[in-house]
């Protein structure tokens, strides 16, 4: 036991990592074949994205495996399965159903972790039984259980700042693509930067653009978003939830002001304001310059919304406003909200779009 705990390099709470290591050492086969993360994350009463982590830290240090399966949404068979993402395809062909489905990741892909072999063996008999109870089960009642509520889907793993970090290499081939059905992009940037660097230097100004770097990932992170890239001055970020995106938005700008404020001795010159903008929809994750991106018109919208935003604040579509958490949310920091339409160039119509001022 000592040996294994002696390998999670865990920052958080090490009982955890206690519970979990007695737990791999007084389960049978079944317990550490295809673990139910979630599940036991409500028995022993721990956030599920806390042990997920636990057990995303595990497998970077050999202690798991994780296995991704690609379900066919006809029948719920397994079409097909991989070690990484990086086998994954942007669609599968069921021979079950004899019919082509793209996978999406935050519906028909679903991920294990089972114990590595070299921690525990699992029996091959208990895997062929797991299997054939699994395509038995499927023909009988037609249940889909990669819907269950306890499911890891894909999108919580690349979903998972911890993944990103440890497990940069695990991307996409170049000619792939996944979807994800709902994801809530993040976009910042800095009012006028350029100028900034003009008066103050390359240097200064360097250090003042990674000081807010690291306010807006810190936000991005604690409310369980992925810091997906800086593009010069601005971040990207992503997010499953909308109103955990505009949390995080909303925390930043708070975070950016105080910091200002608490630094009064600091020139106009050199205090950073920033403009965000976001929007929800439809997204690819792609590998882009060897990490796993994101890519569609969510995230070009994302951009344009975050294009006319002024300093200080926050602009968000009407997808996202109408979401009932969302405007919740948004309650809980101030009332004033400003609707208007907006044209965006190379875009039929008008886009109904709402101004949070943070000032």
């Amino acid at each position: 036991m000592a040996g294994l705990i002696e390998r999670f390099k865990y920052p958080g709470d090490r009982s955890l990592v206690e519970k979990l290591i007695r737990y791999i050492n007084s389960s049978d086969d079944p317990g550490l074949f295809h673990i139910d993360v979630y599940s036991l994350a409500e028995k022993w009463k721990v956030d599920k994205r806390v042990l997920l982590e636990l057990f995303i830290r595990g497998l970077h240090e050999g202690i798991f495996i994780m296995e991704w399966e690609y379900h066919c949404p006809y029948c719920g068979g397994v079409a097909s399965e991989s070690l990484s993402i990086h086998n994954a395809a942007s669609s599968n062909f069921c021979n079950s159903c004899k019919v082509n489905f793209n996978n999406k990741l935050d519906d028909n892909i679903e991920v294990f972790f089972s114990i590595h072999p070299e921690v525990k063996k699992i029996s091959m008999e208990y895997k062929e039984k797991y299997i054939k109870n699994n395509i038995d089960g499927i023909k009988a009642t037609k249940m889909f259980m990669w819907r269950k509520p306890t499911v890891i889907k894909g999108v919580d793993i690349i979903q998972n700042p911890v993944f990103r970090e440890l497990m940069g290499e695990e991307v996409l081939l170049p000619d792939q693509s996944l979807e994800i059905m709902k994801t809530t992009i993040l976009f910042t940037d800095i009012k006028g930067s350029t100028q900034m660097y003009t008066d103050l230097g390359d240097s200064k100004a360097f250090h003042l653009v990674r000081d807010h770097f690291r306010i807006l990932f810190n936000e991005i992170k604690k409310y369980n978003g992925v810091p997906v890239k800086t593009i010069g001055d601005a971040v990207m970020g992503s997010f499953t939830s909308q109103a955990e995106a505009l949390k995080a938005a909303l925390e930043s700008q708070k975070s950016l002001i105080s910091f200002y404020r608490n630094h009064q001795t600091k020139p106009e010159n050199e205090r950073i304001e920033v403009k965000i903008g976001l929007h929800t929809g439809t997204t690819l994750v792609v590998n882009l310059n060897g990490k796993l991106d994101y890519f569609g018109s969510t995230v070009n919208m994302a951009a344009r919304i975050q294009g006319i935003a002024k300093p200080n604040e926050i602009v968000i579509s009407e997808n996202i406003f109408k979401n009932e958490e969302s405007r919740r949310v948004i309650i809980s920091y101030t009332k004033t909200v400003t609707k208007s339409k907006k044209v965006f160039k190379g875009l039929n119509g008008e886009y109904s779009i709402y101004r949070i001022s943070m000032e």
